[in-house]
């Protein structure tokens, strides 16, 4: 059965999604929400391209059939229109266009999953769950996802060895990313054993250029990493093929709800946990720290309210 994916926002990445599945053609039928009755010349660019398509399906509309969507996806709104704002700011504004789609879609019988493509998909995780009523494993956020992606690319390009027998999970947030290097496996093998072997090609220092690069990421450079990691997840969702990746999804932080990545199953039945990765104690440490920022930021969210 054809899947319906309603997707949220006007910005370059939601165009760059439309266009990357017009051309992979996948069995897809994808509506475009809009604010506006009269669609802008490039969204009228945009719907004019799914000629190319034979299998997918390209409309939009600002009355879509909520009770037929199987996933939303939400993404920003108008990069330019918050280009200028400060973060507090930004992030409101960003929670104020998550609350607007999910009380219409609420309020007209949505039952489906929610995947957020945002800068700050913790705080947008949170909030969807605080207000919709959807149950925790329908709502999640692509998160480190692409990060992942690309540090797992950028070690089988040192190691010269295909990029499906390297296995790392970055895990935290997008601007606090940790890889969980203690984890990382290559074709089964540890991956910090092999730069404890003499000879080695891969070193300690290879590992700190990694995170270095993951740290100086922006969206438009992840681009690649994100529409790989979104072709992953509609596979997920779709197909009888479950993924376990990271996900920004809602945990426990000492009696508070907040929303982080790490490893989750994802299947058709949305996002499952996974038992607790056991990392290092430095990571460990990070791993908590990065948890306290994000909870001390939902908690300002919260307050300004």
């Amino acid at each position: 059965m054809t899947k319906n994916v309603l997707i949220c926002g006007n910005d370059p990445l939601v165009e760059a999604i439309l266009q990357h599945n017009i051309i992979e053609d996948k069995s897809i039928n994808f509506i475009w929400y809009q604010k506006e009755v009269e669609f802008s010349d490039a969204v009228q660019d945009v719907l004019t391209s799914e000629v190319l398509a034979k299998n997918l399906g390209l409309t939009a509309t600002n009355t879509p059939d909520w009770s037929s969507i199987d996933l939303l996806l939400i993404g920003d709104l108008d990069v330019a229109e918050n280009a200028n704002l400060e973060f507090q700011q930004k992030l409101r504004s960003e929670i104020h266009w998550t609350q607007v789609i999910m009380n219409q879609a609420m309020a007209n019988n949505f039952a489906g999953k929610v995947c957020f493509l945002t800068e700050h998909c913790e705080e947008q995780v949170f909030s969807a769950l605080h207000f919709s009523g959807l149950p925790v494993n329908a709502i999640f956020g692509l998160g480190t996802f692409p990060l992942s992606i690309l540090a797992e690319k950028l070690i089988s390009n040192i190691l010269k060895i295909d990029v499906r027998q390297v296995h790392v999970s970055v895990l935290g947030t997008s601007a606090n990313a940790l890889p969980a290097w203690s984890r990382g496996l290559v074709a089964g093998t540890p991956l910090l054993s092999l730069i404890a072997q003499e000879n080695s090609l891969f070193s300690q220092d290879e590992l700190t250029a990694i995170e270095e690069q993951l740290n100086r990421c922006s969206k438009r450079s992840l681009l690649p990493a994100i529409l790989n990691g979104l072709d992953r997840v509609f596979e997920a969702l779709f197909t009888p093929f479950a993924q376990s990746i990271p996900l920004t999804h809602q945990v426990e932080l000492g009696g508070e709800k907040i929303a982080i990545s790490e490893p989750v199953l994802l299947s058709t039945q949305g996002v499952s946990t996974l038992p607790t990765v056991n990392l290092s104690e430095d990571e460990k440490q990070r791993f908590v720290g990065i948890k306290t920022d994000v909870l001390s930021e939902i908690q300002t969210l919260v307050r300004g309210q």
